[in-house]
Order: structure tokens, then C-alpha cells, then sequence
């Protein structure tokens, strides 16, 4: 039951950031000002953070500390980097290699990159 409750408290406390953070960054980016594309920004962002607190709540769940899941957090946020195109990019990588495009497909980082694009 308590494991719900975290999970429930998260979700107004992060749309609450994300329509700050929403609002702030949109206005100082400079997109275009529709009700629509707004909403998609706001949709993506609020997702994109419940991703990422959802990670660090099962990283910290299943480890036996802070320490040890703030390394295994690095480690992942290393290969999801490596993956979503900041370090490799798409035009570069090697086409047969099956394994790097399903890491690919597979990572959040992309979408969200393509989506805010």
C-alpha cells in the first residue's frame, strides 16, 4: 500500500513542476505559441519527468542504499546516453548492427529529442 501512495503523491507534485518548468522554458525557448503545441510540450514533459522519478524510486528500492543506487543510476544514465544520439549519432552508426538500434528504440532520450525537435 505504501509503495501506491508514493507513487500517487508524485504525480500532482510533478505536474505542478512541469507547468512551471513548462511555462518558463517555453516562453524563454521561443516556440510557437499554439494551445496545442503547448500541450504536447507539457504532455511530453510531465512523462518525461514521471520516467525519471519512477527510475530513481526503483534504483533506490532495490538497492540496499543510496550510495549503491545512485551508481547503478550513473551506470544507466551512461548507456542511455550512449544510445540516444548526443554521443553516437544515428547518420554514424554502423546499419547492421541490431543491437545498437534496439538500444535505440528502447531509450527514452531519442523520443523526447524528437518529439521537443
Amino acid at each position: 500500500m505504501r509503495l501506491h501512495l508514493q507513487i500517487v503523491i508524485e504525480l500532482p507534485y510533478a505536474l505542478a513542476q512541469d507547468v512551471v518548468y513548462g511555462l518558463i522554458v517555453y516562453s524563454m525557448i521561443g516556440f510557437e505559441w499554439t494551445v496545442a503545441k503547448f500541450f504536447w510540450y507539457l504532455f511530453f514533459g510531465y512523462f518525461t519527468l514521471l520516467y525519471f522519478t519512477f527510475y530513481g524510486m526503483m534504483a533506490v528500492g532495490i538497492t540496499p542504499n543510496a550510495h549503491i543506487a545512485a551508481i547503478i543510476s550513473s551506470a544507466f544514465y551512461a548507456i542511455w546516453n550512449l544510445f540516444s544520439g548526443f554521443i553516437v549519432p544515428r547518420p554514424v552508426r554502423p546499419h547492421p548492427a541490431a543491437v545498437i538500434m534496439l538500444f535505440y528504440f528502447q531509450t527514452v532520450f531519442p523520443w523526447l529529442i524528437c518529439v521537443l525537435a
